[in-house]
């Protein structure tokens, strides 16, 4: 999440927090109550549809029982709803009698699927792309392929795209861009110390333009500032490349956790998340840009200490 500062004033606003996950996080940590889940290849989950060219439905189904105290939401649901007297929602033992029920009415069932894992199904609704000579109407106000947006004229927005220019970064900024790295899912398995093996930090790709205006070497620590000052809590390793533009810096996302209790992950590289304070709205539709932050360079350890 970006703007943590804004998030913890919200958590600390709550009389009580509850957190699933499948792992230990900096957001467990944090919680009243952790409900641990299983992962999903020790779960049921609901049935995959793919209405596409051919369409297909499948199960996901637990390939072991859930390990230690963690179970399923469903059964958290199902439990808390029981506690709460109204287990007269959930009229089942099992999830997998919901997701039978579900596939008997199909047509199939779920020993069948245990067996195909996946069944496809002949088109009902006509055919996949529009014929010459149909008839159709889409759901626009005209009934035709717009290229201009009358229903966002007439709400008072540009009905055709405006260009309109990105901010640029100041004087010895760079703008941020984060990504992901194939051996982990965001920061979610960045404690797991498999997989950790694999990447345990990230690294600061700078340009060799960049690394030479600054004097900066490889596997050089830095920390680093953005445009409101926020600093990042521990350093982390530059990489010289040529595979970023000179005016901007990358890093992969989900390093630079602060809980100590997080013992392979704690300290290891920086969090994007912690520099992102600036967050622009699309005010149409509500999508956020967050690679409007910039970063500068601080070379010298500056004090900045990780709390719990």
């Amino acid at each position: 999440m970006p703007d943590k500062t804004t998030l913890k004033k919200a958590m600390d606003a709550l009389d009580f927090m509850v957190v699933v996950d499948t792992m230990p996080m900096e957001i467990t940590g944090y919680a009243d109550v952790v409900l641990p889940e299983c992962t999903y290849l020790e779960r049921y989950d609901d049935l995959r549809v793919e209405p596409h060219r051919i369409p297909s439905i499948a199960v996901r189904m637990p390939a072991a029982k859930p390990k230690y105290d963690s179970m399923p939401s469903w059964w958290m649901a199902k439990k808390i709803a029981d506690k709460m007297d109204l287990g007269h929602y959930f009229p089942w033992d099992d999830y997998s009698e919901v997701i039978d029920w579900q596939l008997k009415e199909l047509g199939t069932s779920l020993e069948e699927m245990k067996t195909l894992g996946v069944k496809k199904f002949d088109r009902e609704s006509g055919a996949l792309y529009l014929r010459e000579g149909d008839d159709f109407e889409f759901s626009t106000n005209t009934g035709k392929i717009e290229l201009y947006a009358t229903d966002l004229a007439e709400h008072g927005f540009d009905p055709m795209p405006i260009y309109t220019a990105h901010p640029e970064p100041p004087s010895g900024f760079y703008r941020l861009i984060y990504g992901r790295a194939p051996m982990h899912t965001f920061s979610r398995t960045a404690n797991n110390p498999n997989l950790t093996d694999l990447m345990h930090e990230n690294a600061v790709w700078i340009n060799p333009k960049v690394a030479k205006l600054w004097s900066l070497k490889k596997d050089q620590y830095v920390w680093l500032k953005n445009q409101d000052g926020q600093v990042s809590t521990f350093p982390i390793k530059v990489r010289v490349t040529e595979r970023i533009r000179w005016d901007s810096v990358y890093m992969v996302h989900g390093f630079g956790h602060s809980n100590k209790n997080l013992k392979t992950a704690f300290g290891h590289g920086v969090s994007d998340s912690e520099l992102i304070t600036n967050v622009m709205i699309d005010p149409i539709m509500g999508g956020t840009g967050m690679r409007g932050n910039f970063i500068t360079f601080i070379t010298e350890d500056p004090g900045k200490e990780a709390k719990l």
